[in-house]
């Protein structure tokens, strides 16, 4: 009877320690927008977000030279920046250094969790 109780409460916790992970990482998820649009433009930025943090890599690993790299990345930095300007309605360029900067935040932090999966 007491063996049954200790390997009952090991499962329990070997099962919790399990589950605890997917259980975070499903908080930590953002609910999906209400709006299709603005869906749509969350998926393309995480989408400018991978393809530069791929830029990088293939940059790193010698697959593609200096000039194209620093072409292609800021064709995509522009692109994602478009994103952004339409996700916070605002087409000016006012906030150019300040919206430049949250970017390369935000790429370092997809390539976080790129790096991490």
């Amino acid at each position: 009877m007491t063996e049954q109780l200790i390997v009952g409460a090991i499962a329990l916790l070997l099962a919790g320690w399990i589950i605890r992970p997917l259980l975070e990482r499903r908080r930590g998820l953002a609910p999906p927008p209400d709006d299709p649009r603005t869906a749509d433009l969350l998926e393309a930025k995480q989408s400018v977000y991978r393809s530069i943090v791929d830029l990088e890599m293939d940059h790193e690993m010698g697959k593609m030279d200096r000039d194209d790299y620093v072409q292609l990345r800021q064709q995509s930095k522009a692109e994602a920046l478009h994103i952004l300007q339409e996700l916070e309605g605002d087409t000016s360029n006012n906030s150019e250094e300040l919206t430049d900067q949250t970017l390369e935040d935000e790429i370092r932090a997809a390539r976080a969790r790129m790096r991490r999966k």
